[in-house]
């Protein structure tokens, strides 16, 4: 109900490109990473939606999202953006073409979303030719000529991703009430943790997608061993209709709680970075 993500859980071999590790040196905005342990927890409408939300409440800033989920992004689908530039295509563009000034120019900006969007891999076809060494040179490119630069992971740990979550200033970690969401949670964090990620960095967020029950926030951070720090309410189906119609949730339902806590959240997403 809550996403557009695939909820599949057999791996897939797009996801596993063997490339370099992707460096972001040099970084001027600020690097937000948007993650899951598992499909369906809302990753990608929550980073959509509170992307949106820190543009609007600082509409001055430069703020792209950028959807590295592999093998199929939905941000572009989320958003309304049916362009042709995507992240397929830029990375196979060569490095020297793909500068500031050609994303200011040629990435999309949905009316409705304020901020400009890399929209990810349209198929798993066109996903296996990504050239993964290019993706941490886009990333750093990103980095220096916009405010915020959001990404899109999804649940990919992989040589690609992990150096872009190590580099993070802020890690989204997406969270539902499901027993197993929650135990694969702890395992993931449990692995950051070992990879030099501090805890500081984590914001985890609890998203009711899909009703009432299920573990109490409580029970979640206990057995996670992170403290939760936003929780979004269950909004029927609600949610997957403002999907449907390319609307920020704060826009089709401006009075509804969930519309309040996106913008606070957003606010304290800018703080902790």
């Amino acid at each position: 109900i809550f996403s557009t993500e695939q909820t599949a859980e057999a791996p897939n071999k797009a996801s596993e490109v063997k490339a370099e590790e992707p460096k972001v040196e040099g970084k001027n905005g600020l690097l937000i990473a948007f993650l899951s342990a598992k499909g369906g927890t809302g990753t990608s409408s929550l980073c959509a939606n509170l992307a949106m939300n820190i543009q609007q409440g600082q509409p001055e800033a430069r703020v792209v999202v950028a959807d590295l989920v592999l093998p199929i992004g939905s941000i572009g689908q989320i958003v309304g953006d049916e362009g042709k530039v995507n992240l397929v295509t830029v990375s196979d563009l060569p490095a020297g073409q793909t500068t500031v000034d050609y994303f200011y120019k040629n990435l999309p900006k949905p009316q409705a979303w304020q901020f400009q969007v890399l929209a990810g891999s349209p198929d798993p076809q066109q996903a296996n030719s990504i050239k993964g060494e290019r993706i941490g040179q886009i990333v750093e490119t990103l980095c220096s000529g916009y405010d915020f630069v959001i990404l899109d992971i999804g649940r990919a740990l992989s040589r690609i991703s992990l150096p872009l979550i190590q580099k993070s200033d802020l890690i989204l970690l997406v969270v539902s009430t499901d027993q197993s969401t929650v135990q694969l949670t702890k395992t993931v964090w449990d692995y950051l943790r070992a990879q030099g990620i501090d805890k500081q960095k984590i914001c985890a967020v609890l998203n009711r997608a899909v009703g009432l029950e299920g573990l109490t926030k409580s029970q979640a951070e206990e057995i996670i061993g992170l403290p939760i720090k936003t929780t979004l309410p269950y909004m029927g189906g609600n949610f997957a209709l403002a999907n449907n119609l390319n609307q920020p949730i704060t826009i089709k339902y401006p009075t509804d709680t969930a519309s309040i806590i996106l913008k606070e959240t957003a606010t304290d997403m800018v703080k902790l970075a």
